[in-house]
């Protein structure tokens, strides 16, 4: 019945697809108490599928937020602006700080505590994207990648995030770095990186317009909260 009308292509779409489905999908996960039905059903593949274990598509469990952006771009600033009462905020430059808070003001953090602080922002995040409460999840990072998942941008626009990049240019963002003082070398390499990743806010809408029309197609409903929408308007029907 589920390939009868939706069809066999994998609906994930995840880094890797094979496209062609072998397996079948839980949209709400049966941990979460989705039903074995055709509408809470669509066709994988075993990679996405297990790649996507039970993480939480945006809006039916968890509201989750993605900030990306290079160093110095106001990312913490922007998620203190926009959280509201009861939110999760994973970020990880506040998990740098909070592993260096005895050595004082104008050290970079070494590299052992970036990878510290890497382990912890990624097993907290494995927790925060399974949170089937409807809660908002911020996840805030320079890069959308960690050295086990290199392509966790890609993931995030398949299980429908809502991304937001904070880049105020790299004028600025050097400028801003600047004016830090201290050590800033690694930061100044991390802003490099982001540069050279060509990453803006207009090619990951576009991405998620597409997905979003993707999802629509397969009988999903996809879309996000906006500030005049109730709590209950605003949740897609997963």
């Amino acid at each position: 019945m589920v390939i009868e009308r939706w069809g066999n292509e994998c609906w994930l779409d995840m880094p890797g697809c094979r496209h062609v489905s072998d397996t079948t999908d839980h949209i709400v996960p049966d941990r979460a108490g989705g039903p074995t039905i055709p509408a809470n059903l669509r066709r994988a593949c075993k990679h996405c599928n297990s790649l996507r274990q039970d993480r939480t598509l945006n809006h039916y469990g968890a509201n989750i937020h993605a900030v990306i952006g290079p160093p110095g771009g106001g990312k913490t600033t922007y998620v203190d602006l926009h959280r509201g009462p009861g939110a999760v905020v994973l970020d990880f430059d506040g998990m740098c700080s909070a592993l260096t808070s005895g050595i004082g003001t104008g050290h970079e953090p070494r590299q052992w505590v970036r990878d510290m602080a890497t382990g912890m922002w990624y097993g907290a995040y494995r927790h925060a994207v399974r949170v089937t409460e409807p809660i908002d999840v911020w996840l805030v990072k320079t890069m959308p990648s960690t050295p086990r998942s290199p392509r966790l941008l890609d993931e995030w626009i398949s299980l429908d995030y809502d991304i937001i990049v904070c880049d105020p240019g790299k004028a600025e963002v050097m400028d801003r770095l600047e004016a830090r003082g201290g050590d800033v070398r690694g930061e100044r390499r991390a802003a490099a990186q982001w540069y050279r990743a060509g990453i803006s806010q207009d090619r990951i809408d576009a991405r998620l317009t597409a997905r979003r029309s993707r999802l629509a197609a397969l009988g999903l409903a996809t879309g996000a909260a906006t500030a005049s929408d109730s709590p209950e308007s605003a949740r897609p029907g997963w």
